[in-house]
């Protein structure tokens, strides 16, 4: 292992090494805006979408999750039960531990752990359906092998999605992104721009190779070479930029003194998310965070034959790539067990009812019409409720997108499930 992949591993090792509240992602409103670019649907994040293009694979899924740090996006993988076996793997020993250890203190099975370097991982010969990878491939110094190792263990047709920061390699911001940013970042009062350790910011961080080399070498290492990288070796499906310019360079290291009901910035705070959409749409600045969906084809060379995508991230127009949005429609199904049921003399019974939908934000499961009884409201993911003794020969349940107020009516019927008794 080299000097600069060990220090990688003890950075990441370390739980303070993204402490809470200063990570640009979790300033009121900003989920909701990548959501927005990401899949078209504020309330539709990019591990629901991306999943219903696992809708039609066979099950068990098997998923592989690159780089994945402390397991955040595997236990939300299954909790949501969108694969049934995921492998996470990463440098940091500390950390897969951690994961491990809440993965079982969740009682979350199909979850196991390994430390593995990624610039020399070897992966089996198509083992997964699917293979993730969110803020890793910037990490990554030998990329080259690291994707045809993930291109090799996908199965025929498997998914590699990919949610990444793609901006200046080793963070160093272009002059005129830096003195945008200050420029703003002057407009936050000053209360709103203390940072952990009590100083004031008073501009967008200025990282000189000495200091990312010292703590993280490995940081955004090769970072704006990934989306030509990833394009010359899987087909593209789906592509959007997700944004996070202007506000990772104002809002990290002091996301943490925002809330969602602060009336006195929060208009600013809006101003500034819609601000960042409309340079990054206008071309004015390019966005630094990308989301993609791929797929492993027979083509060797998909990007030089399909001539979607240009050779150079940075000249990477969105208007060019609206084709290659996909908005799937809302799926999912509903069951019962036990069905049929054992009524009582006066045939009535009880049964568990499970649902899950993919594309979603908001579903309701209401009893023997589109409108009728309210059983349950969930959000997306698979669920489960016990009916009570309540049921019927011929009691129909049917589960209805009730996202962005869909009125309840057959045409936003997901599945139904008419019961038994025996």
């Amino acid at each position: 292992m080299s000097e600069a992949i060990r220090k990688a591993a003890e950075w990441w090792s370390d739980p303070e090494s993204e402490a809470p509240g200063t990570q640009w992602v979790q300033v009121p409103g900003v989920k909701e805006s990548i959501n927005r670019r990401a899949t078209g649907d504020p309330a539709i994040d990019w591990i629901d979408h991306s999943a219903s293009f696992l809708a039609s694979f066979t099950k068990p899924i098997n998923v592989l999750s690159v780089g994945c740090g402390f397991g955040a996006i595997e236990r939300l993988l299954r909790r949501r039960d969108y694969c049934q076996q995921v492998h996470g793997v990463d440098i940091a020993g500390a950390a897969i531990e951690a994961a491990t250890k809440t993965a079982e203190a969740e009682r979350l099975e199909g979850l196991t752990y390994e430390v593995a370097d990624l610039n020399t991982a070897e992966f089996p010969k198509e083992r997964y359906d699917a293979v993730y990878a969110h803020a890793a491939l910037h990490h990554v110094f030998h990329l080259e092998h690291l994707l045809d190792q993930i291109k090799r263990t996908l199965k025929p047709g498997g998914l590699f999605v990919v949610q990444e920061y793609v901006g200046p390699s080793q963070m160093q911001f272009p002059q005129e992104h830096l003195y945008l940013a200050d420029v703003f970042l002057k407009a936050i009062p000053e209360r709103y721009r203390r940072t952990r350790n009590g100083r004031v910011k008073q501009q967008a961080a200025r990282l000189p190779l000495d200091t990312m080399n010292s703590s993280d070498p490995s940081e955004a290492i090769r970072a704006s070479e990934i989306v030509p990288l990833v394009a010359s070796r899987f087909e593209v499906r789906h592509f959007r930029y997700i944004g996070g310019t202007l506000l990772l360079l104002l809002f990290n290291e002091i996301a943490g003194n925002f809330e969602a009901g602060d009336t006195e910035v929060m208009p600013l705070v809006n101003a500034l998310i819609a601000l960042d959409n409309f340079l990054i749409d206008r071309k004015v600045l390019p966005s630094y965070h990308v989301y993609m969906v791929c797929e492993k084809t027979a083509n060797p060379l998909p990007m030089q034959t399909r001539n979607s995508l240009p050779p150079a991230a940075s000249v990477f127009p969105t208007d060019n790539l609206e084709a290659l949005t996909v908005k799937p429609p809302a799926i999912g199904s509903i069951t019962a067990e036990p069905n049929p049921f054992r009524p009582d003399s006066l045939g009535v019974g009880e049964t568990t009812l499970s649902w899950m939908t993919y594309a979603t934000s908001n579903v309701e499961v209401h009893v023997d019409a589109p409108d009728g009884l309210l059983f349950a409201r969930t959000g997306p993911g698979r669920f489960s409720q016990l009916t009570g003794q309540s049921v019927r020969d011929g009691t129909t349940f049917y589960l209805q997108n009730v996202s962005k107020g869909l009125p309840l009516v057959a045409e936003n019927t997901i599945a139904t499930v008419t019961l038994r008794s025996t």
